[in-house]
């Protein structure tokens, strides 16, 4: 199928010929400028597509997602599950990334989501449906980045675990390790033209990481599973009918391809950002595709047997394949290196939108949140503390109620979710014959990949929510739908106490 390459140049044309008027530097302020109702940015554009595309699967890390999920996955439904639940997971993903990679082609900005909305819905609905989907996606971002920086201390004490059975792991060593990381990588992403470079650096050593696990992994086995049990056999100690297990289970595959509106932030920073976010956009995939490919293959072929009650992590299966602890140790830390690049990434992509939205006027404090840092940084800082900060905050909430914040984080794909249909459903409702596309567009396949991705939102939407074990006990139950409610209601209080006054999306100049 070709592309249809056709689009509407004038107003891109007419901004080119046409250049912002000339400012005063008493309008300068962090960085940025100010010039009556619009945002004139700074011309710096430290990204290119590779870099964005360090960010961006920096931040999904389709393959070292997949090796922190296997504990939940496994049990589930056994290789099955791992296997085609990873290949169906990779078509939402391919959908999901063409419907941003059009979206952000037609309207590109560091907003995303909200700014779509706001161009996309009727006058009268716009400033609500707007707000609703930035907070939305704001908080999604904290939630990912809460759950990532949790994966790194707990995955530590792991590797303290094997070593030594008679360790206990107790909920405050994790957090002592949550905040350390969550400031680290926070001093990290303060500074602008140091991301691009960081980004390549994990971006290979992420893959090197995976291909040392491929390698290893089928160097030091003795044993491999029959072509049987790797497609069919499967595994279910959840106490669900199997159907149901098995998309409850793919839960975690979704993980591992989600977070794709990321480079879509980056617009400000990257140069021909109608052309190479889309780019970045399906190179993500693409990377996640072969990398999540060769963990599925490296761990399922040479697991012989899948016992959904034994200790099923990443490291425990490592240590069953190779026999070494030292192997074991030496293949999990460079994941957890990984996954804390991955913390990192989600500092840059949550405090982007915090920056954006504070620029409209959507948060207490924006004039603060809405600056950009001078050099060295070149970065809004307030807004990367105010977002650090909410991460520090849900990891409070660990600390108090491991329940609690489970049922948080795992309401951060479906935030995602929801952030991205709200802009499809008002293309769908204006017509997609009508809407003013940019250079990355294809009409029928395009079509295809908006109906996957709304059709999928609505499975998470209905299956995420339930628990995963049946009976159900009370400190194992899924709060996620009345963490969804309860979030529902917070946005709205912000809308109605103070946005309503306040949110008003300006156009980039």
């Amino acid at each position: 199928m070709e592309q249809d390459m056709s689009y509407n140049k004038d107003s891109s044309s007419k901004e080119a010929a046409t250049p912002p008027k000339a400012v005063s530097h008493d309008a300068i302020e962090g960085g940025s400028v100010r010039h009556g109702h619009a945002i004139v940015v700074q011309t710096q554009k430290p990204f290119t597509t590779l870099s964005a595309i360090g960010i961006g699967y920096g931040v999904t890390n389709t393959a070292v997602g997949l090796l922190l999920v296997l504990g939940s996955t496994l049990p589930m439904g056994g290789s099955p599950l791992l296997f085609w639940g990873f290949l169906l997971m990779a078509l939402v993903g391919l959908a999901t990334a063409t419907t941003l990679a059009e979206l952000a082609s037609a309207m590109p900005h560091p907003g995303g989501q909200y700014v779509w909305v706001h161009r996309l819905a009727p006058p009268r609905y716009r400033r609500f449906l707007s707000y609703m989907t930035a907070t939305t996606s704001w908080l999604a971002a904290v939630a990912t980045g809460s759950s990532a920086c949790l994966s790194v201390p707990v995955g530590a004490c792991t590797i303290i675990s094997l070593l030594n059975p008679d360790f206990v792991y107790q909920r405050w060593m994790g957090f002592v390790g949550y905040q350390l990381l969550n400031i680290i990588t926070l001093f990290l992403a303060c500074f602008e033209h140091a991301l691009p470079k960081i980004s390549k650096i994990m971006l290979l050593f992420s893959c090197l990481t995976i291909v040392t696990v491929f390698i290893t992994l089928f160097a030091m086995s003795d044993s491999h599973a029959s072509a049987r049990d790797f497609f069919a056999t499967s595994v279910n100690v959840s106490g669900w009918p199997r159907g149901v297990a098995f998309i409850i289970g793919m839960n975690g595959a979704n993980w591992s391809f989600s977070c794709l509106d990321v480079a879509t932030h980056l617009a400000e920073e990257i140069p021909s950002p109608a052309v190479n976010i889309p780019h970045a956009l399906m190179w993500t995939i693409v990377v996640g595709f072969v990398s999540g490919l060769l963990v599925v293959l490296s761990v399922l072929t040479n697991l012989p047997s899948i016992d959904g009650a034994a200790d099923n992590t990443a490291i425990a299966i490592f240590y069953r394949i190779t026999g070494s602890q030292a192997a074991a140790v030496g293949l999990w830390v460079p994941v957890l290196i990984t996954t804390a690049g991955a913390v990192w990434s989600i500092q840059t992509w949550q405090s982007r939108l915090a920056w954006t939205i504070s620029r409209e006027g959507g948060f207490p404090l924006h004039r603060h949140l809405s600056k950009l840092a001078p050099a060295p940084f070149y970065t809004p800082v307030w807004s990367l503390i105010a977002s650090a900060t909410g991460t520090a905050i849900f990891g409070c909430l660990y600390l108090g109620s491991e329940l609690a914040f489970n049922s948080l984080i795992s309401t951060g794909i479906l935030l995602q979710y929801i952030s991205y249909s709200i802009p499809i459903l008002l293309v769908f409702a204006q017509g997609r014959s009508n809407f003013r596309h940019g250079p990355f567009w294809y009409p029928k396949l395009g079509l295809l990949a908006n109906i996957v991705m709304l059709s999928w939102t609505l499975v998470a939407l209905v299956f995420y929510c339930f628990p995963y074990y049946l009976p159900v006990v009370a400190d194992q139950m899924n709060y996620a739908s009345a963490v969804l409610v309860g979030i529902a209601i917070l946005t709205l209080v912000l809308w109605f106490s103070y946005a309503k006054r306040n949110y008003e999306v300006k156009e980039i100049l």
